[in-house]
């Protein structure tokens, strides 16, 4: 127990960091850790959302004090995506872990080469500027497609405890044209309130074992404090590679466990 204990936080410590980075929340580490302990999925994603949380909260704080986070982006992210979060407690109480363990593989992989090549397909000078003052970018049709992502998002939040950040940030870079800093900064915003629905609802139903959800939560903030202190030094284009490798690391480990 006490090494599962010990592991935990060195798992949450860097899923923290690398999640502040890249705006994520971390639970893209933390729920395959809680999957091979067995957990069943509906508390594997509760438990990782009790971490994603309060590590969004701890991130937040310093995006926020660097001036990267676009609230009033957050806020539709937020909002849109809540609705979604009823499905994935749904989702997540008739998963079997098999198939818990398949299905985000399948979502890390997809995200990750989406990551990898996105440059490549559109184009770095293609981009859609990105004007903060008087957010001329969110017309009608881009705002639609934006929420209709932001739905999917809350939706995998509570399916798999992720916090909808692999959803969240490449949306805001490809659709809205967001830099990866501030596409990060704004997810985190974001996911403090998409996370916060599903775990009432898990808490509603029991779901979510508090004293591993408290070790990930310290691990993680501790993680998210220092990542997010990095975040300003580091090139977006390397937060890109990270994020995208470490999706595919994760991914391929979901499907050998689920083989195996």
């Amino acid at each position: 127990m006490l090494i599962d204990v010990l592991i935990a936080f060195g798992i949450s410590l860097v899923a923290g960091l690398i999640g502040s980075m890249v705006g994520i929340g971390g639970g893209i580490i933390n729920a395959p850790y809680l999957s091979y302990l067995n957990y069943i999925p509906s508390q594997i994603s509760s438990t990782s959302l009790i971490a994603v949380f309060f590590t969004s909260i701890s991130s937040s704080f310093q995006y926020i004090r660097k001036g990267l986070t676009d609230k009033k982006i957050a806020v539709i992210l937020a909002f849109s995506s809540i609705p979604g979060t009823f499905i994935g407690v749904y989702n997540s109480n008739y998963f079997t872990l098999s198939e818990f363990r398949f299905y985000f593989a399948l979502i890390l992989i997809a995200t990750s080469l989406y990551l990898v090549f996105r440059s490549k397909i559109l184009g770095q000078e293609k981009r859609i500027p990105y004007l903060s003052d008087k957010h001329q970018y969110l017309e009608p049709r881009r705002l639609s497609i934006l929420i209709i992502f932001s739905l999917l998002a809350g939706t995998l939040s509570s399916s798999f405890g992720i916090g909808g950040g692999i959803i969240f940030v490449p949306c805001l870079i490809i659709i809205l044209g967001l830099n990866m800093k501030t596409a990060s900064a704004t997810s985190q915003f974001a996911l403090m309130f998409t996370s916060l629905a599903g775990l009432t609802l898990f808490v509603i139903e029991g779901k979510p074992d508090y004293f591993m959800g408290f070790i990930l939560s310290v691990g993680s903030i501790i993680g998210g404090t220092i990542g997010s202190m990095l975040t300003g030094r580091m090139k977006s284009t390397m937060l890109l590679k990270i994020f995208s490798i470490l999706l595919l690391v994760v991914s391929l480990k979901l499907i050998y466990d689920g083989l195996s």
